[in-house]
């Protein structure tokens, strides 16, 4: 059997393991803030339920690939989903217009 060359190259002598607890590391203080203060992404609400839904549909067709649903159930997933995303929006729609 072949050996490992990368394994071979690599090796680390083994550090010895003291029982005492182990030093606290000392902590940056003067963070910059710019790194820390990164600007906020929104998403808007349209944008996140679209994906959500996608993500439904991607689960479904999985489903199906993997033969747990057939080709009837896929169907009537799908149609499901087309359903919810009109009366989400007719919701929407009502609320605005009111």
């Amino acid at each position: 059997m072949r050996e490992n060359e990368l394994l071979k190259t690599t090796d680390v002598e083994p550090k010895e393991c003291s029982s005492a607890a182990p030093t606290a590391v000392p902590v940056a203080t003067d963070v910059d803030k710019t790194v820390s203060e990164s600007p906020k992404i929104e998403i808007p609400e349209e944008c996140a339920e679209a994906f959500i839904a996608a993500v439904e549909i991607g689960y479904y067709k999985e489903f199906y690939r993997q033969g747990l649903i057939t080709a009837d159930e896929l169907d009537i997933l799908l149609q499901l989903q087309k359903k919810k995303a009109e009366e989400k929006k007719n919701i929407k729609s009502d609320l605005s217009a009111a």
